[in-house]
């Protein structure tokens, strides 16, 4: 699977603040991948029906079985509707076990910055 590149739902307006996230999913198993591959494809369909994302991102890297997510949001309360509703929820439940240790970064970006990039996401995530 190829990386899934930036879908916008939402253009930054000047003047507000966003909340970027960007997550490391590293899989324990290569049985995994495919339950997790499932998953992404549930995950991006609850996506397009989410309010408050204005755009995301999915690097993956499955012979190594690594995933990183990117995305913005218009706020906190947004993320973690999103992150508590199914399929999110349900398949991050069931992966629990198969998950090495995750990181999970958040800043705070305006549309000055423009839509944060990959190197950004690592580099955040490195150091966190």
């Amino acid at each position: 699977m190829p990386d899934l590149p930036w879908s916008g739902r939402e253009s930054m307006e000047p003047g507000v603040t966003y909340l970027a996230m960007a997550s490391h999913l590293p899989l324990t198993r290569s049985s995994a991948t495919v339950q997790f591959l499932r998953g992404v494809f549930a995950i991006r369909r609850q996506l397009a029906g989410t309010d408050g994302l204005v755009g995301y991102a999915l690097r993956a890297r499955p012979l190594a079985r690594d995933y990183w997510t990117l995305s913005v949001w218009k706020d906190e309360p947004a993320l973690r509707a999103f992150m508590q509703t199914a399929p999110h929820a349900e398949l991050m439940r069931s992966l629990k076990p198969l998950i090495g240790p995750t990181k999970f970064v958040q800043w705070e970006i305006s549309s000055v910055d423009g839509r944060p990039s990959w190197t950004t996401a690592i580099e955040r995530l490195t150091s966190a």
